[in-house]
């Protein structure tokens, strides 16, 4: 039959109270964390017992009311004739929130623990430029609100068109084009793989913080810790110790990349429907997110030597906001194969290769200036040889040669890969050492070009270039002077193209 879904105003679900309850209770005892923690530890009497009790049964039942209010008062339709979502909530002050259809920019579904066990989901709807969600309903069951992500996503682009129920009921098997999900040793492959260098910041962070607290002790008990330091084994005793325990180091900061890439990608299931690419992932926070071509603004594909060869890329798809929201909206999917990145690519892009394409490299001068830059603390660490009374001259020759060569070969690996490329509908940034990245952007999805040219560029005609978009940027330097009539081409190519991006 022909219907509207949602246009008479309603609640969400029933079991939304217990939700709000447990959620306002929880918030509570968070503020008085510091109360509980002192009562705990000091034990009160018998008296006050029987006061915390009666207090805390009645804060129960002041908040079973406030959450039974909120719940009734709390309404939300879509209003077709205005093309509109409306959403009414307030239990001392009602508000009445609209966004017109042409206002959205995401809309996503996402889970916490507390609502998986009770069987509902979070509703988001985010809007171009809005520093926070503008609607959330926190209690709505799994059928509805895949409906309701399937209506909001068609009525932006059709508001005249009325949908029948089979079109907004979500993703059917017959509209499924193809689905990737994530197995527990890709989860794991990806954990081994990627970003261990945080689980070693982590653990180096602690051990700091211990040895901020030992170096305090030992300053006033120095005569014991130097009977125990004369006792220690010989060198090589110490060398296998050390050895010993840089592998429990690193066995430690894998160990948190691992358990942090499970609890953010668990279950992680992207599937290509006729319209869309419809995410799911999360452990802790479980999130639906569904993708459209037209709103992508940047894409970028990751991966270093060890993930390559495990044939694992990670892609990011930058979506449009505001300036300071611009990181909320990049939405991250690793563990994909190279025939998985290469579908994503087909479906965003009509035609993934386009056209000619010129390639642009950064000047030298780039390069020295870097070199610059990276070689300054080398060179002003050698201070510390006078005024650091335990750093000896050949430890500190040792120490900054080392980074010094270090630096050096990693700036030149970097100038190396920096690569820009300019096709018929297409804005290609690739580089990178260890972490090789690709960067894609549609010409026409461009808001704006900065092109700036120093003092100390003038004479060998170089120009910095940044191409901005509502979904970030990308900025190239040092480029030739050769590049302008591109840069022409492009403003003429966005001048000229009227599809829509928003």
């Amino acid at each position: 039959m022909n219907s509207n879904l949602f246009e008479v105003p309603q609640r969400q679900s029933e079991i939304g109270i217990l939700l709000i309850f447990l959620t306002r209770i929880f918030n509570l005892l968070k503020g008085f964390w510091a109360i509980i923690v002192y009562l705990l530890f000091t034990g009160p009497s018998g008296a006050t017992l029987v006061y915390i009790v009666l207090g805390l049964g009645v804060m129960s039942v002041l908040v079973l009311i406030y959450s039974f209010v909120f719940y009734r008062k709390f309404l939300f339709h879509i209003d077709y004739k205005n093309q509109e979502f409306v959403l009414q909530e307030g239990v001392f002050n009602t508000e009445d929130i609209a966004i017109p259809f042409d206002r959205i920019q995401q809309v996503y579904i996402k889970r916490s623990i507390l609502q998986r066990i009770l069987n509902v989901n979070s509703f988001v709807v985010e809007t171009a430029g809005s520093k926070k969600e503008e609607i959330s309903i926190k209690a709505i069951s799994n059928e509805k609100a895949n409906q309701l992500l399937a209506i909001l996503i068609k009525v932006k682009d059709k508001y005249s068109e009325k949908l029948t129920d089979p079109e907004i009921t979500g993703t059917t098997s017959e509209n499924k084009f193809w689905t990737h999900e994530l197995s527990f040793l890709t989860l794991l492959k990806i954990g081994i793989s990627t970003n261990y260098l945080r689980g070693l910041v982590l653990i180096a962070a602690f051990f700091m913080t211990i040895y901020n607290e030992v170096r305090t002790v030992s300053e006033e008990h120095s005569e014991t810790i130097q009977k125990y330091l004369d006792e220690l084994p010989g060198p090589m005793e110490s060398v296998s110790i050390f050895v010993f325990i840089a592998v429990i180091v690193l066995f430690l900061s894998v160990l948190i990349t691992v358990a942090e890439v499970f609890i953010k990608y668990f279950n992680l299931k992207l599937t290509q429907t006729k319209d869309s690419l419809e995410l799911e992932m999360g452990l802790k926070t479980n999130t639906k997110v569904s993708l459209q071509p037209r709103r992508v603004q940047l894409l970028q594909v990751i991966t270093n030597p060890v993930q390559k060869w495990l044939n694992l890329y990670e892609v990011h798809i930058s979506l449009a906001n505001s300036e300071n929201e611009l990181q909320k909206s990049k939405i991250k999917i690793p563990g994909l194969d190279q025939a998985t990145v290469s579908k994503v690519n087909s479906f965003l892009y009509t035609d993934p290769s386009s056209g000619f394409g010129e390639t642009f490299l950064p000047d030298k001068i780039l390069l020295v200036r870097r070199l610059i830059i990276v070689l300054v603390p080398a060179m002003a660490s050698c201070f510390a040889v006078f005024f650091v009374d335990d750093v000896s001259f050949t430890t500190w020759l040792f120490l900054a040669g080392l980074y010094a060569v270090i630096a050096v070969i990693w700036q030149i690996l970097m100038f190396r890969s920096l690569t820009l490329i300019i096709s018929e509908d297409f804005v290609y940034k690739k580089y990178g050492v260890w972490n090789k990245t690709e960067e894609r952007l549609e010409i026409y999805k461009i808001q704006s070009i900065s092109v700036f040219q120093p003092l100390w560029y003038e004479k060998k005609n170089l120009v910095n270039i940044i191409f901005h978009t509502a979904g970030g940027d990308i900025s190239f330097r040092t480029v030739n002077k050769n590049i302008l009539p591109y840069i022409n081409y492009m403003f003429y190519k966005i001048e000229s193209n009227s599809r829509s991006w928003m």
